[in-house]
């Protein structure tokens, strides 16, 4: 389970250097660097675009992203699994929300329709192909879902789940 973090951290990587050769991008970032204690170029480090890029997918911190991402937590205990599952031009689609796993499982095995069960950071939504063609994967990519019976929950922590949350954060610039 390498390649989710191994993006993050490509993507921290390349906003560092943005910001050190963009001025206007570090002016347009403020509130982003102020949460992570940064007031002038000089002290941005990679530490710190990791912070914000973790911020970005929904996660408290940077050891936060960096445990959900290595496949150190169990998704079906309460534990903040990251908004990046749910990017923003998805916010019009309808949605089947749940706290609870089993709930949202049996969601997803009684539609007659094909659906997706998804991790919201605390929370599963079943969402519908609609609301996959958002994330633009690739078609090697999108015929993995099947694997795993179109469950990114129970398949956390295998290389599916690995390949498919790196395509998704990959791409999630471009949603």
């Amino acid at each position: 389970m390498k390649l989710a973090i191994n993006e993050v951290k490509t993507q921290a990587k390349k906003l560092l250097k943005a910001l050190h050769e963009n001025e206007a991008l570090f002016q347009s970032m403020q509130l982003p660097l102020k949460r992570v204690a940064v007031t002038n170029l000089e002290e941005l480090k990679l530490k710190h675009c990791l912070s914000i890029v973790s911020h970005q997918l929904g996660f408290d911190s940077w050891q936060e992203a960096h445990e959900v991402l290595t496949g150190k937590h169990n998704p079906l205990e309460p534990t903040n699994m990251g908004s990046f599952f749910y990017p923003n031009s998805c916010g019009a689609f309808i949605n089947e929300w749940f706290t609870d796993y089993q709930q949202a499982k049996n969601t997803l095995l009684k539609s007659k329709k094909p659906k997706w069960l998804l991790p919201y950071k605390n929370q599963y939504i079943v969402v519908t192909k609609n609301f996959i063609d958002v994330f633009k994967l690739n078609d090697n990519l999108s015929s993995l879902w099947s694997e795993i019976k179109h469950d990114m929950v129970k398949s956390y922590h295998t290389d599916i789940w690995d390949q498919i949350t790196c395509a998704v954060i990959k791409n999630r610039t471009r949603n």
